[in-house]
């Protein structure tokens, strides 16, 4: 892991290294007061004072602390620091009860600007405009870089040759191409469920819940509202979801006694089991064949007549049970209207 290199005489680096420190402190909160702890840096000497909440401390989960913070000065390279010491105290005591540092390497601090470096220039850009410019240019150098890639990929003399080699496979054997295709899904899907098996889940879940629980302790309310907000998103794409998947609801309840439709569209619900019923009435749809509505409907129909008005050629043909009467138009053997009729009263 690369090494970060802070100069506490820096402001903001001075205030991020108490930042880090204390949002560590937070992850043990039942082991010290993460707020009440004090840093002091003088005389290349780096101090930290933590405040122990109890006097009958854990000792594992004390040296777990410790280890965590040596852990974490280990990747850091402090410039103009010659010692670093941590100490933890009793509330209320001036003596610590427990002491620990080590010396580390000397880092020399940056020589200042010469005098003339600091002198005002009129013919240079405000500092707010060149780091805007800066800002630009490197997302416009980061995309450009993008498309360069994505160029060099296209024309590189391998990826023709590879998109030649497939294409000529795939003419001449499409069934080994598919199978090729498929061998490569499977191992795709093999190396994914290997992916998910030896993910540490517990380690990540685990850090997720240390941040949450640091994201909280430092603004509560505001914790609450994004967390409010990420879960009623979260509900309405479930809501969204459910709605797009279901199929589509419809009340035979709801039907009039009679019924007469010439306006039918695509069919957008599913048949019943073949009968003479409001189900398989709604089922049915304009273009349908002959034989396709007898299946649907149980059997042959009756022929009744000539339906002058979709022409010579329209013919009418009932179907019937003990409580719904039905008849269907059909042209050409298509499907043209549909009209029905209850005999008795809906259960």
């Amino acid at each position: 892991m690369k090494a970060v290199r802070l100069n506490l005489e820096d402001r903001q680096a001075w205030q991020k290294l108490q930042h880090v420190l204390t949002s560590l402190a937070s992850d043990y909160m039942d082991l010290v007061a993460a707020e009440q702890t004090e840093f002091k840096f003088e005389q290349q000497v780096l101090s930290i004072a933590f405040t122990l909440i109890t006097s009958n401390s854990d000792r594992d989960r004390l040296n777990e602390f410790t280890q965590s913070i040596d852990r974490y000065f280990n990747r850091l390279q402090l410039v103009g620091v010659q010692r670093i010491e941590w100490e933890f105290y009793m509330v209320g005591e001036a003596i610590p009860v427990l002491a620990q540092g080590r010396d580390i390497p000397l880092i020399a601090a940056p020589a200042p600007l010469p005098t003339n470096a600091l002198a005002r220039n009129d013919n240079r850009r405000s500092p707010a405009r060149n780091k805007q410019e800066s800002s630009l240019s490197r997302d416009k150098s980061k995309a450009v870089n993008l498309v360069h890639q994505l160029r060099g990929w296209l024309v590189d003399p391998k990826t023709l040759a590879a998109a030649r080699t497939t294409s000529r496979i795939t003419i001449r054997d499409p069934k080994g191409a598919l199978n090729a295709v498929r061998i490569s899904a499977i191992a795709k899907f093999n190396d994914t469920i290997q992916w998910v098996d030896t993910f540490p889940w517990e380690t990540w879940t685990k850090e997720k819940a240390q941040q949450i629980k640091r994201r909280h302790q430092r603004n509560l309310v505001r914790a609450v509202i994004e967390d409010v907000l990420i879960v009623g998103v979260m509900i309405i794409a479930a809501l969204w979801l459910i709605d797009a998947l279901s199929g589509p609801t419809f009340n035979l309840a709801l039907l009039p006694k009679q019924h007469h439709d010439t306006n039918m569209t695509n069919v957008q619900y599913r048949c019943g089991s073949p009968a003479v019923s409001l189900k398989n009435y709604v089922c049915l749809g304009k273009g349908m064949r002959y034989d396709q509505v007898a299946s649907i409907l149980g059997g042959e129909g009756k022929p009744l007549g000539i339906d002058r008005k979709f022409g010579d050629r329209a013919v009418i043909v009932s179907w019937s049970s003990s409580d719904l009467s039905m008849n269907a138009t059909f042209v050409d053997d298509k499907l043209v209207s549909r009209a029905y009729r209850q005999l008795t009263a809906s259960k």
